[in-house]
């Protein structure tokens, strides 16, 4: 069977679909958003475009999730390569944070709709049938197991389960904090007239001290009856 060409109108469509999807849920929630409202929020007149584009709900996050992620994975794998080329030296923890969250950052800044593309991300991965980590196996396992590995390297003092724990839970934290600030939250570093760069410095530093904290004897010793 033959697949059908993407035409340059249908190209567009799809975009707009996608924008429109990503604005919606990242404002309202996966749940509260129906194909229908993605429709008319994208101005398509066909009720059905939607599904014609992705076929359900679910397939719309995931593409979402990857055309997004697609550019970002790009600009990671970039910035990992650049710093491993730059010096013999081990990469150190906060050089491979860095690598991972600006070009998240970039993305929110100069991308169209880049604020909502964050917090359609903290809505994706809050969300019980939402599986974030699969829809990253192909787009994000590149640059992030590299850098995971490397940072295995950098930190051997730290068990690899423990370290791989606080790597997901810095991910939930770099997400959400993102989210929050671009919802403009009275609890948030915008509230308190802390500039974009200022913020994500900082984000960064406490990621990455997520990441290298010493381990606990009392961790430790639970470590031992795993």
């Amino acid at each position: 069977m033959t697949k059908s060409k993407q035409t340059p109108s249908s190209s567009g469509t799809r975009e707009a679909l996608l924008l429109a999807g990503e604005r919606l849920i990242a404002e309202n929630g996966i749940d509260a958003v129906s194909l229908r409202q993605i429709n008319t929020a994208a101005g398509q007149r066909n009720s059905s475009a939607a599904h014609y584009h992705f076929g359900s709900k679910e397939a719309l996050v995931r593409a979402i999730f990857d055309y997004r992620m697609e550019r970002v994975n790009r600009n990671r794998q970039s910035r990992l390569e650049t710093i491993c080329q730059q010096s013999d030296k081990q990469p150190q923890p906060r050089q491979l944070v860095e690598t991972l969250v600006c070009p998240i950052t970039e993305e929110i800044v100069n991308s169209e709709g880049g604020s909502f593309y964050i917090r359609f991300l903290a809505q994706a991965i809050g969300h019980p049938q939402t599986n974030a980590n699969k829809f990253s196996e192909n787009l994000l396992a590149d640059a992030a197991n590299i850098a995971f590995k490397l940072l295995q390297e950098a930190v051997p003092k730290i068990p690899r389960l423990i370290l791989g724990q606080r790597f997901g839970l810095m991910w939930e934290m770099i997400i959400h904090a993102l989210a929050d600030r671009e919802r403009g939250s009275e609890l948030q570093a915008r509230s308190q007239h802390i500039d974009q760069d200022l913020f994500v410095s900082n984000l960064i530093d406490t990621a990455t001290g997520c990441l290298v904290a010493p381990v606990t004897a009392s961790t430790l010793t639970r470590l031992g009856k795993e």
